[in-house]
C-alpha cells in the first residue's frame, strides 16, 4: 500500500530543540520490497531482472542493487534498510530526502546509476536513467543526501 505524502509536521526541531531527523513530514515515500542479494542501507535499487524465472508479481516486489548493467536498471530509488540476503523485506525511499550512496558528485547535480552496484554518480550521458538530484556535494565515494524521484515506477 502507498505512503501518504500529506503534511503531517513542519518543524525542524523537537520540543527540546533538538534535529528530528529526514523521518518527518519530508514528503517520503517509502514502499517495502522483498531483497533478491545483500544489500546496504544506502543502495540504489532496482527490481529484479536477473532472475528469469520470477513470475510477473515477484518481478514486481523483487529488488537488487542497481548498476549500469541492463538487466539492473529499472531503479525503484533507494533502500532504507540493510538485507544480509535474499528474501529479507527493505524499505525503499521511492520519492522524498534520504541519504544514498555515491561516488564524487557536485550540490544540484542529476544523479544515475553507475557501474558500482548501489552507487550513484553524475550524469554524464543524456540517455541515462535520472534517478536523484543532489542535495549536497561529495568528494568522495560515501553517503550523501539526495532527492529521489523514482515514485513513477
Amino acid at each position: 500500500m502507498a505512503t501518504s505524502t500529506l503534511i503531517q509536521y513542519l518543524n525542524t526541531t523537537g520540543a527540546d530543540g533538538v534535529d528530528i531527523g529526514l523521518g518527518v513530514s519530508n514528503r517520503r515515500q517509502v514502499e517495502t520490497f522483498i531483497s533478491r542479494e545483500a544489500i546496504v542501507a544506502g543502495d540504489v535499487v532496482a527490481l529484479d531482472a536477473v532472475t528469469l524465472a520470477l513470475t510477473a508479481g515477484q518481478r514486481a516486489t523483487q529488488i537488487r542493487q542497481a548498476s549500469t548493467t541492463a538487466t539492473r536498471t529499472a531503479v525503484v530509488g533507494v533502500a532504507l534498510d540493510a538485507a544480509a540476503g535474499a528474501g529479507e523485506p527493505v524499505r525503499v525511499c521511492i520519492r522524498g530526502v534520504c541519504e544514498a550512496n555515491v561516488l564524487a558528485m557536485g550540490q544540484g547535480d542529476v544523479l544515475t546509476v553507475t557501474a558500482t552496484a548501489g552507487s550513484m554518480d553524475t550524469i554524464t550521458a543524456a540517455t541515462a536513467p535520472q534517478v536523484a538530484v543532489a542535495l549536497e556535494a561529495a568528494a568522495a565515494p560515501g553517503k550523501a543526501l539526495v532527492l529521489v524521484n523514482c515514485a513513477g515506477f
